[in-house]
């Protein structure tokens, strides 16, 4: 199974106050088809969409297992 890793946009809004905020979601391709499935994702990361960017770029040019995306997460959030 080959997983992609992509950014996601969200926006919040409380008490007429909003605000961006970008996480990240991890899809599994088919291999009979070219559908895509929702497989972990992880919301709400940053206000900064660049860092997610590089992050995502990373996480797809090393080929990111699932079973490590989890702390790829929490190293994210540590620094």
């Amino acid at each position: 199974m080959r997983i992609t890793y992509g950014v996601t946009e969200e926006i919040y809004t409380l008490g007429g106050q909003s605000r961006t905020s970008y996480g990240i979601v991890a899809y599994a391709e088919g291999e009979e088809d070219s559908t895509a499935t929702i497989v972990a994702s992880a919301r709400d990361l940053s206000p900064v969409r660049e860092r997610l960017d590089k992050l995502v770029r990373t996480c797809n040019r090393l080929h990111l297992s699932l079973i490590h995306f989890g702390d790829v997460i929490e190293d994210f959030l540590a620094d």
